[in-house]
C-alpha cells in the first residue's frame, strides 16, 4: 500500500509541481536506462581516477570526467522533468543526485 502511495504522489509531484507550465512528457524506457548506464560508469570512472594518485595528468581527466557527469545529471533531470537549479556545480550536482534518487534514479 504504500508503495503505491508513493508512486502516486511522485508522479502527482511531477505532474503539477510549481515552476513547471506544463505536465512532463513520459521518456523513452531505453533512453533512460541508456542514462542511467552512462551515469553508472561516468561514477566509477569518477572513483578509479580520485583512487588513481600516479595517473598522469590526474586532474585533467578528473575534471574532464565530472564535467561529462554533470551533463549526464542534467540529461537526466531534463528526462524526469526536473527543474535544474541555479547553483554551483558541486551543490547542483548534490541537488539533481538527490531529486533523482528520490524519484526512483539508480546508477
Amino acid at each position: 500500500m504504500n508503495t503505491n502511495f508513493a508512486d502516486l504522489t511522485r508522479a502527482l509531484r511531477r505532474r503539477w509541481s510549481s515552476g513547471r507550465s506544463q505536465p512532463c512528457a513520459v521518456a523513452d524506457p531505453f533512453r533512460t536506462l541508456t542514462v542511467q548506464l552512462r551515469l553508472s560508469r561516468m561514477a566509477d570512472e569518477m572513483r578509479s581516477l580520485e583512487r588513481d594518485v600516479g595517473r598522469w595528468a590526474r586532474a585533467h581527466h578528473l575534471t574532464a570526467a565530472t564535467a561529462a557527469y554533470d551533463d549526464l545529471l542534467i540529461e537526466a533531470a531534463h528526462m524526469a522533468g526536473l527543474d535544474i537549479p541555479d547553483a554551483p556545480p558541486a551543490v547542483r550536482r548534490l541537488m539533481i543526485e538527490s531529486a533523482l534518487r528520490h524519484d526512483g534514479w539508480s546508477w
